[in-house]
């Protein structure tokens, strides 16, 4: 039985390395000097073809004799190992999950974390290449990157790398679905699976036409974009914007698995504009205007859209009717009494159905000054009710940020705590930025006993909270 990895264009019995060189080109999964040796291995969801600049071929024929004349469920445990060690990270998540004998080499061998388990996607803090003084300059804000660092919360000493097939990167924009949403070197979204390194295109950032103005030179190339909503002729270069234009990102589903539409919160949270994946435009649909108000999160429930902002207020939006207009719905049009002690707020849409609303509020009196509520959405009334923090996630874990949909049962993943939320570095805005500029890296908040505490060690949160770089993953393979 050949691998469910192996490519079609090559004969059972050989893998094919992919090149070593960390370009914009499809390299792939590296292991860090941190973690297991794993080698870069092609996909089927890889261009296969040219390998000129590849290394030579790998001959299991050669390399192990014995195997071609036995079934591949029937390799020693050691030959299974050497193999699983040659594999990337999305091909050796697929090994164990091949045939009960290469399920327990994998787990022999270790260094496989459970595929479902969210992972923490970082933009990677590689030098630049060297300056007029010879020496290595770290990434800047708005620089972009050809690869992102992934960690896995059950083993998070462990850390991987990937490239980016379509380029670089400038920011983490959101996780939907089993897909990352990235702005790349041009500030354009791109939705990334980097487990099968498959991407494709959300609409270019000029696609928002009632708030960007693309740039052009002499070739009819972009050369940078301006405000067009702001009585401003600054243009900014292509790759700034996508650092700070993207508040958050969430998809209706898997593309995938059929249509998808797009929710892009943007500009300091002022507006909302949806779009359809393989559209080539957004289509505006709520701005706020002349407020201290903006919009705080966003998710997919239930067939709607939930957005909710910084001071309490909720709307909705559904996509499904004939005519394909945004059909909105005021929910809660009055804001609550938490807008100036209130660092942020979230929603989570639970496995159980019910749309939670988490507020993460300044307390002098709670240590690191940090309280958080739990509401939950009361359609009948339209008010969000009060939960006992204790009880509100039924001893599942949540991961709270840029990703959407984070609840996890911890019944197989012991290593996760109940009943606990996992913070990236939340996104802050103008005075509220100011002052709560203390909390950055991965954060865990246990409801029942009401501490905050560091996660692990993260890659990119010391950016601080008006742009972080990182974001939840959870793959859906």
């Amino acid at each position: 039985m050949p691998p469910p990895w192996q490519p079609s264009t090559y004969a059972a019995g050989t893998i094919v390395a992919a090149s070593p060189c960390r370009s914009s080109s499809p390299a792939g999964f590296h292991a860090s000097p941190y973690s297991d040796p794993l080698s870069s291995v092609s996909d089927e969801e890889k261009t296969i073809g040219d390998t000129s600049s590849a290394a030579p071929p790998i001959s299991l024929d050669d390399e192990f004799p014995k195997a071609t004349a036995m079934g591949w469920s029937d390799l020693p445990i050691d030959l299974l190992i050497r193999i699983l060690h040659l594999l990337e990270l999305p091909e050796a998540l697929a090994f164990h999950a091949v045939c009960p004998s290469w399920r327990s080499a994998s787990v022999a061998a270790g260094g496989v974390p459970p595929r479902r388990t969210p992972w923490l996607v970082s933009l990677a803090e590689e030098p630049l290449p060297a300056g007029d003084q010879q020496r290595p300059v770290r990434r800047g804000l708005w620089d972009p990157t050809a690869t992102s660092e992934l960690r896995n919360l059950v083993d998070a000493e462990k850390t991987f790398q990937v490239s980016f097939p379509w380029g670089q990167a400038v920011a983490c924009c959101g996780a939907s679905h089993g897909w990352l949403i990235m702005a790349n070197e041009l500030s354009d979204l791109v939705l990334y699976n980097p487990f099968t390194t498959a991407s494709l295109s959300l609409p270019p950032i000029t696609g928002f036409a009632s708030c960007i103005e693309g740039v052009y030179g002499d070739e009819g190339n972009v050369v940078g974009d301006r405000y067009s909503c702001y009585e401003s002729d600054s243009v900014y270069d292509v790759r700034s914007l996508g650092g700070f234009f993207y508040d958050k990102v969430v998809l209706s589903g898997s593309p995938s698995a059929g249509p998808a539409i797009a929710l892009s919160m943007h500009m300091d949270g002022k507006r909302l504009s949806f779009a359809r994946v393989g559209d080539s435009s957004w289509r505006q649909v709520s701005v706020i205007r002349r407020s201290l108000d903006s919009y705080a999160d966003c998710v997919y429930h239930r067939g709607r859209f939930y957005v909710v902002t910084m001071e309490g207020k909720l709307k909705s939006w559904g996509l499904s009717g004939p005519e394909d207009r945004p059909r909105k719905k005021t929910i809660i049009a009055e804001g609550d009494d938490y807008f100036f002690e209130l660092i942020t707020r979230y929603l989570v849409s639970t496995p159980w159905g019910h749309l939670l609303q988490i507020r993460v509020v300044l307390d002098k009196y709670q240590e690191h000054y940090v309280r958080v509520d739990v509401d939950r959405l009361d359609l009948k009334s339209s008010q969000m009710v009060g939960v006992s923090p204790a009880k509100a996630l039924r001893g599942h874990a949540a991961f709270l940020g840029q990703n959407s949909r984070g609840i996890l049962s911890v019944d197989k993943f012991p290593e996760v705590r109940p009943d606990c939320i996992y913070f990236t570095t939340p996104r802050l805005r103008g005075d509220v930025e100011h002052r709560h500029n203390q909390w950055s890296g991965v954060k865990v908040y246990d409801l029942r006993s009401r501490k905050l505490e560091d996660a692990f060690l993260s890659g990119g949160g010391h950016y601080g909270t008006i742009c972080p770089s990182e974001v939840w993953f959870t793959p859906s393979l």
